[in-house]
């Protein structure tokens, strides 16, 4: 049994790992160009001289603005997120709270109704719907149904080790899961159009897109991203089996993320990833389960094991 619990928390880990693929890093830059007035003003910005009365503003790249949208939606610090991840045969919806303040933090439950592992994880969470702590040490997956009945532990907790082990050595991805991320990874392409103005979740938004491939990696550090986000990016894309990542991200007049979705094709299958994002500056409360109220995954599987 500790051999399957494992196999399906490396499902749910892996396809939470594909829903952002760059560094965690939000610090602003302070050369950063003048913002548009709205999102939807098709990348215009005010030029450096008052223009003459009537002269239209000077207009900014795709990619430039989008850098600002890095940082105002950055700056918002958390968010709440509702997401659809299919990968192959796969499919989870989750709905939550994530933070990148400080590192992940995240409080998730995910539905995974639409996985073959709902029914292998049903005896130890009860049910389909499984509820998922991030801390900055570690993850918490909640525990259900007689589990809970004979006065055992609520969670089972992930170490970084134990995550690194499930999701094939990506838990870097797993810390880069706030709306920022795809925006980076998608100005690393070095082609981002803007497709143009859009309702999203009732906002008017405008629609950008692009597409990274692996030879943009190669040349993402011209786009803002250090040489140790390049390598974590290559890093991350090579161990999923991408080697084209389609991204699209929608941004409102406040320049926060509204959606962003994400396509490729890897090594589990076709990836489709819909996550779109509500209340900036949300509470998110993960709050570490205390010694009594967890077990750590090695000691289950002992436990298991011996009986």
């Amino acid at each position: 049994m500790a051999g399957t619990r494992n196999t399906a928390v490396a499902v749910v880990l892996a396809a939470l790992a594909l829903t952002a693929t760059a560094c965690n890093d939000n610090d602003d830059k302070s050369a950063a160009p003048a913002a548009p007035t709205t999102a939807a003003a098709t990348s215009a910005a005010p030029s450096s001289a008052a223009p003459a009365t009537g002269a239209k503003p000077e207009k900014v790249s795709p990619a430039v603005y989008l850098e600002q949208v890095t940082q105002k939606t950055g700056a918002a610090k958390s968010a709440k997120v509702d997401e659809l991840i299919q990968v192959g045969e796969v499919t989870m919806k989750g709905k939550g709270a994530v933070s990148w303040a400080d590192g992940l933090e995240a409080d998730l439950t995910m539905d995974l109704s639409g996985s073959p592992m709902a029914k292998l994880l049903e005896p130890l969470t009860g049910g389909p719907n499984v509820h998922y702590l991030y801390t900055k040490d570690a993850m918490y997956m909640g525990l259900g149904g007689k589990l809970l009945e004979s006065g055992g532990p609520k969670w089972v907790r992930y170490s970084k080790a134990d995550m690194a082990k499930a999701s094939g050595g990506t838990t870097d991805q797993l810390q880069s899961a706030d709306p920022v991320q795809g925006v980076r990874t998608l100005i690393a392409s070095g082609k981002v159009t803007e497709v143009g103005p859009e309702t999203v979740n009732g906002k008017a938004t405008t629609h950008y897109s692009g597409v990274l491939s692996a030879a943009d990696v190669a040349k993402a550090t011209s786009q803002g991203m250090t040489q140790e986000q390049a390598d974590r990016l290559k890093q991350n894309l090579d161990a999923a089996g991408v080697t084209s990542d389609r991204i699209d991200v929608w941004v409102d007049a406040d320049k926060l993320v509204v959606k962003r979705t994400e396509q490729a094709e890897t090594k589990a299958g076709a990836m489709n990833v819909t996550v779109s994002y509500s209340d900036y500056g949300t509470p998110v409360i993960a709050a570490t389960p205390s010694a009594s109220e967890a077990i750590d995954l090695a000691d289950l599987q002992k436990a298991a094991a011996g009986s």
